[in-house]
């Protein structure tokens, strides 16, 4: 399969997966490295901290007022500056 190719599935579904992946790192699972169970984990952390970075931009956007506009520019610049 071409690795530069890109798929779509539901939100929901792939915050199950992400579920499924801490359950699994923080049931203490050892997993042989041909799995390569951390790479696929950081890559889904990695999407989700693009995913919430995107809401928060988004919500910088769509706020109804200037405190509101603010408060979720803090919020951006803090998921930005990953504090």
């Amino acid at each position: 399969m071409p690795e530069s190719q890109n798929i779509q599935i539901p939100l929901s579904t792939f915050m199950k997966i992400i579920s499924f992946f801490h359950g699994l790192n923080f049931g203490g699972y050892k997993f042989p490295s041909f799995y390569d169970f951390d790479g696929i984990y950081a890559e889904l952390l990695d999407k989700l901290e693009k995913i919430n970075l995107r809401t928060a931009y988004t919500n910088t956007i769509l706020a109804k007022d200037d405190a509101q506009k603010a408060q979720a520019y803090a919020n951006y610049q803090k998921l930005k500056n990953g504090r």
